[in-house]
């Protein structure tokens, strides 16, 4: 549904004046190891995003945010910096040279044990799942195997996609052998696909001035960790990325939510160095932590731009109307 009130207008009732959008992927076929996860934008419409963009707010850097986040200054116009998820190949392939056209950058956040294609998310390997049973006839081999998996397994009578998307990490076994029955082998499919960027990749991006931070080591939910397990993660997977590609800045990003995560948490990365800069993804909303910054899922919104940053705004007014628009910790 259209809304009617201006954009500039919910902008300067809302008081929010940075924006951080933030993507996994921009293709023009979605591929299957994403297909079945999030909307995958076209690079049409990825452009049609950035006009929007372009046109209400600035573009900052990651090094101007830190200031602004470490100074704790004012903001004093509409800006807005880019962000990426999961250091997938088409951020090197389809958005890097759409944002080298307009003269923008972006920041991509990246999974340290998935760099080169040495192994991917297990949502991912989900996804190739739900591709192969889609485009499998009812009745053959791949069906029948997947039915015997959900008996042995007695997962009961569940639609098979939101089964498969309902598994967890503490999943990848049965995710493995329900993968081997379907003679689908992740090895060699990544070797074949390659859905991440390389080093090489990733250095020449620095080069050319786009910037790189963290997300975990393996796109762990930090839920699923204790809180001196938080800290390790996030100093481990921050401290592998500055170092392996000379980084003079340290950032990250919390994979699938940073909900739940305490005060005390931000305290010890904060005391202990780990990161200047982290960032969730509950939207255009307040965080009682200074340095951890919220950004828009824009996959979430199958809409334009515009109409997006609108329900946005209306949102996080209602929230401050009900006294929830800052997220406590």
């Amino acid at each position: 549904m259209a809304v009617v009130l201006p954009l500039s207008w919910l902008r300067k009732l809302s008081g929010k004046k940075l924006l951080i959008p933030v993507y996994h992927a921009v293709s023009e076929a979605p591929p299957s190891h994403l297909s079945y996860l999030y909307t995958v934008k076209s690079p049409k419409a990825f452009e049609a995003d950035l006009e929007v963009m372009l046109a209400h707010y600035k573009p900052v850097s990651m090094q101007e945010l830190i200031k602004m986040a470490e100074g704790g200054e004012p903001i004093q116009e509409p800006v807005f910096h880019l962000t990426f998820d999961d250091g997938l190949k088409e951020f090197y392939e389809v958005v890097a040279p759409i944002l080298r056209k307009k003269g923008l950058t972006a920041t991509c956040f990246l999974n340290n044990d998935f760099i080169d294609n040495k192994d991917m998310l297990f949502r991912m390997k989900v996804s190739l799942l739900i591709d192969h049973l889609h485009h499998s006839v009812a009745g053959s081999s791949a069906w029948v195997a997947f039915h015997d998996w959900v008996q042995k397994h007695h997962f009961g009578r569940i639609y098979y996609r939101k089964l498969l998307l309902g598994l967890g990490r503490q999943d990848l076994p049965k995710i493995e052998e329900l993968a081997a029955e379907l003679d689908i082998h992740f090895d060699q499919w990544l070797k074949t696909h390659t859905p991440y960027m390389t080093t090489k990749q990733i250095k020449e991006l620095i080069d050319q001035g786009f910037t790189f931070g963290a997300h975990s080591r393996r796109h762990i939910d930090f839920r699923e960790l204790d809180e001196d397990e938080q800290v390790k993660e996030v100093e481990s997977s921050c401290s592998g990325i500055s170092s392996d590609f000379g980084l003079g800045y340290r950032v990250f990003s919390f994979p699938f939510t940073d909900f739940g995560m305490k005060a005390v948490f931000f305290e010890r990365l904060r005391n202990g160095k780990s990161c200047q800069l982290s960032f969730g993804c509950a939207g255009i909303k307040e965080d009682a932590v200074p340095t951890n910054l919220q950004r828009m899922p824009v996959e979430e919104y199958p809409a334009n731009m515009a109409n997006a940053l609108k329900k946005e705004y209306l949102y996080y007014l209602f929230l401050r109307m009900v006294g929830k628009a800052k997220m406590k910790r």
